[in-house]
């Protein structure tokens, strides 16, 4: 578990560093005639995941892999006897094993679908089949989670930040 915890906080260190990159050679509010620029989101969660990584680091080098896998290292002798954990262990009935490869699908038909039906159209049908994905199965609650997401997305692209919608 510690090599493993390593690795991702250093893959994940270096490739927040080259988004980061390429973040920063997209034009910035001042080069767009919108109040927000095309930088500024991307930005924001670089800065906040190269941060919370970081963090991740200084508390593994400060207090070991413990805080993160809940027991200590000398207490696992055989990385093969390791007990999986909880949250990637489904139960094959309700299909939820692969509900992650579900959501990716379903952002790629997201991107697919916006050149065809438009940006609010689209991100009506994402938030219906994301909701109900993740697990929710009433009615009334997927048409509410459906509304307010087309709501919000509108009203913060057309409104707040003078975005025009596709």
């Amino acid at each position: 578990m510690t090599t493993r915890l390593y690795t991702f906080t250093a893959v994940a260190f270096l490739a927040g560093l080259y988004f980061l990159w390429h973040a920063l050679q997209f034009p910035g509010s001042h080069e767009v005639s919108t109040l927000v620029g095309p930088r500024t989101w991307p930005l924001g969660v670089l800065v906040l995941m190269l941060a919370l990584i970081a963090a991740m680091a200084v508390m593994l080098w400060v207090g070991g892999p413990e805080q993160f896998t809940g027991e200590p290292e000398d207490k696992i002798a055989d990385p093969s006897q390791e007990t999986p954990d909880a949250a990637v262990v489904r139960d094959k009935v309700t299909g939820q094993r692969w509900r992650h490869l579900v959501i990716l699908g379903l952002t790629l038909g997201y991107t697919l679908v916006m050149s065809l039906t438009g940006y609010l159209i689209a991100t009506a049908l994402f938030a219906a089949g994301a909701t109900v994905v993740l697990g929710e199965r009433r009615p009334l609650r997927i048409l509410l989670n459906t509304a307010i997401a087309a709501l919000i997305v509108s009203v913060v692209f057309d409104r707040l930040l003078h975005i025009p919608l596709p």
